[in-house]
């Protein structure tokens, strides 16, 4: 008798750069220590230059801690830096003021998409994407730190100290989500597939 030989199946291409999304995810620490160092140089953000000064400084911590975990082919590591800082300098001023400086919920999440915005756009500007690639970044961050301030004001206990970005419970569930935009590349499964079709003809 003979058996027939199989064929083994291709390794299924997906859009979702798992390796990427994994090297990301730890990044989320750096928004913690992106608010120990914005408050140890400005205090609380209760006014405009509050919040220029902690706004930069946090976000030049946080912008390090996330290039640590950006692919060389995914944006410039220095801008990212420093898009992140300026973004976050601008943006906090922008979004503390909007609001009058307050604390309460509502006043939280727009203050968070206001500087989520502006960290979207300067971080943006570092990206190695498509235009489209970089606008969606900047509306899907500026949605996400909304949602940060959202869940960090349901369970943090001393908003009124005026914090310059949320902490870490809305930090993992941001840092996550958006680790599944930056490694999203449909363009290049779809390679892969196409690939693997030719090799098996």
């Amino acid at each position: 008798m003979t058996i027939p030989r199989t064929t083994p199946l291709p390794a299924r291409a997906t859009a979702l750069d798992v390796r990427a999304w994994l090297r990301w995810a730890p990044t989320f620490l750096g928004f913690p220590l992106a608010g120990l160092a914005g408050r140890a140089v400005a205090g609380n953000i209760d006014d405009v230059s509050a919040a220029v000064t902690g706004g930069l400084v946090a976000g030049l911590v946080l912008g390090a801690v996330q290039s640590l975990g950006l692919g060389r082919r995914t944006a410039s590591k220095s801008g990212w830096v420093v898009g992140t800082g300026v973004g976050m300098a601008a943006g906090l001023s922008l979004g503390a003021a909007a609001v009058d400086f307050a604390t309460d919920p509502g006043a939280l999440v727009a203050m968070g998409a206001i500087s989520g915005l502006a960290v979207g756009l300067g971080q943006a500007a570092a990206m190695r994407a498509p235009l489209a690639r970089r606008v969606g970044w900047v509306g899907a961050t500026g949605a996400l730190w909304a949602l940060g301030w959202w869940i960090t004001s349901m369970v943090i206990v001393d908003a009124d100290r005026q914090h310059t970005n949320f902490g870490a419970s809305g930090a993992i569930v941001v840092t996550l989500l958006g680790g599944v935009l930056l490694a999203w590349h449909p363009d290049a499964a779809a390679e892969r597939r196409a690939g693997s079709g030719s090799a098996d003809d």
